[in-house]
């Protein structure tokens, strides 16, 4: 019994630790597939590591080698722009008057080798930038112009000149804005604001500094050092104040072997007829071109008509010329007044002194077109002009009782006939002005719509802030800062 006592806790030993190692090596396995498991998931973790590392460097790469690229392209490619507003910028004396014909072709060259020479001493690496030019300008206003001072023979001249100097350098352009109020102003100021941020343009020469309206444009620089530093002030003629109060961080020059420093006079008596009574015997044939610049007219280009002198009463033309005529019906050279006859038989071509008041269009600081208040409405015009449309059920034409032309005649839906009193007039302008003109920077002088509400304007706040046919015009300036005439001619400080 002893012995199987023994033999029993034996077993159970046996059985205790054969327990013990099957636990052991369950919990052995059991960390292994752990480890197994932690090892799989680091194994992945690092893998993908690799992966975007790998990603990441071949990345880099790229982009150091795109922007290498870019550097080479944006080398190959910059350029350096001159913008002229070639209305205050007046090419020298010598070049307009070159005997040869050929002073576009030399302004064009000086302008270049001048543009040249000032970028190199600002950018080194400059040698390879193509020089573009555009010179921004009314070509018929301007040419009149100079004729009248004697720099040109005839106005048809400075389109060869322009020409020529097209045709000297391939980016070079003289670019024709027509007439009109401050067009060259308009498209300097878009150009400005586009290559501004154009990384291929390294260098802007500006040259408007004779006109205050370009200084908003050039408030947006002067606080960016960098953008300032690209951007030189190109001074012709003196510059306006308040270009000396701009950062020195802009860059200055003058080219004056290519640029007059001094703007055009006013008059030269040698090249105008003066405003004295000029006397042409009965019967004499008219002067030609080469005896007299300013009574000179081309007949290929028609408008503007700035060397036509009218007296105040016209009469036909053949009545004084024998018939004849040019091709727009108008004299060839002037038209002559009933009253100019002399009693020696002579005609008098002096210009009429009848004083006419101006025309102005009056704009802000931002360009935005501003109203001029009208004369006070008469309640009974106003309330006869309401009583006619609602009787006609038809409604006036602005165009014909404002404008003073109707282009549909008498197709027209809306009333012709018969003519408003200037009482019922003023009363069709109220009308008129409270529908809002689709431009808010307007430039026709005799636009009969509405810019700016008068409400607002005139007492401070509008009664109708969501109704009003002019809400889009609530809170702006409105304070006068240009006026413009008929011609485009500015005068400021005027508030």
């Amino acid at each position: 019994m002893t012995d199987l006592d023994s033999y029993s806790r034996q077993l159970e030993g046996f059985r205790a630790s054969d327990e013990a190692r099957e636990r052991l090596v369950s919990e052995i396995i059991e960390k292994y597939k752990h480890l197994f498991e932690e090892h799989a998931i680091l194994k992945n973790d690092y893998s993908s590591e690799r992966d975007i590392r790998r990603n990441y460097q071949r990345a880099v790469d790229e982009q150091k080698q795109a922007v290498i690229d870019y550097k080479r392209q944006l080398e190959s490619s910059s350029f350096v722009l001159a913008l002229i507003d070639g209305d205050g910028a007046i090419f020298q004396d010598a070049l307009l008057q070159a005997a040869s014909g050929d002073g576009g072709s030399e302004a064009a060259s000086r302008l270049y080798h001048a543009i040249r020479n000032h970028v190199a001493s600002l950018h080194s690496n400059s040698g390879n930038w193509p020089v573009m030019v555009q010179v921004y300008l009314s070509l018929d206003k301007l040419a009149v112009k100079l004729a009248q001072v004697g720099l040109l023979r005839t106005p048809t001249e400075l389109r060869s000149f322009a020409q020529r100097f097209c045709v000297n350098q391939p980016l070079f352009s003289i670019i024709d804005v027509g007439q009109g109020k401050e067009r060259a102003d308009h498209k300097i100021k878009e150009m400005l604001r586009t290559f501004s941020d154009n990384p291929t343009c390294r260098h802007i020469i500006f040259g408007g500094c004779h006109d205050a309206g370009y200084l908003l444009n050039l408030e947006h620089f002067k606080h960016n050092e960098q953008k300032a530093a690209q951007i030189t002030l190109l001074e012709t003629t003196p510059a306006y104040r308040g270009f000396a109060d701009l950062p020195a961080h802009f860059k200055r020059a003058r080219f004056d072997s290519v640029f007059k420093s001094e703007p055009l006079p006013e008059s030269t008596p040698s090249t105008f007829v003066s405003t004295s009574t000029v006397f042409i015997p009965a019967g004499s044939a008219p002067p030609q071109p080469s005896q007299s610049p300013a009574l000179y007219r081309s007949t290929t280009n028609p408008s503007p008509r700035p060397f036509v002198f009218s007296p105040a009463a016209t009469t036909p033309p053949s009545s004084v010329t024998g018939g004849s005529t040019d091709s727009n019906g108008d004299a060839s050279w002037a038209i002559v007044g009933k009253t100019g006859a002399a009693p020696n038989g002579n005609i008098s071509i002096a210009p009429s002194t009848k004083n006419k008041k101006k025309k102005y269009a009056y704009y802000n600081r931002e360009e935005q077109r501003l109203d001029e208040p009208l004369p006070p409405r008469d309640a009974t015009a106003a309330k006869a002009l309401d009583e006619r449309m609602h009787r006609t059920g038809k409604k006036m034409c602005n165009h014909w009782h404002l404008g003073g032309h109707c282009e549909n005649g008498k197709f027209c839906q809306f009333q012709h006939e018969p003519k408003l009193t200037n009482a019922e007039l003023n009363a069709l302008r109220y009308k008129t002005r409270s529908l809002g003109c689709k431009n808010r920077y307007c430039d026709n002088i005799d636009c009969y719509l509405g810019h700016q509400c008068a409400l607002e304007r005139d007492y401070g706040k509008c009664v109708y802030p969501d109704s009003c046919h002019l809400r889009m015009t609530h809170g702006m300036d409105k304070v006068k800062y240009v006026r413009y005439d008929k011609d485009g001619n500015a005068e400021h400080g005027i508030a």
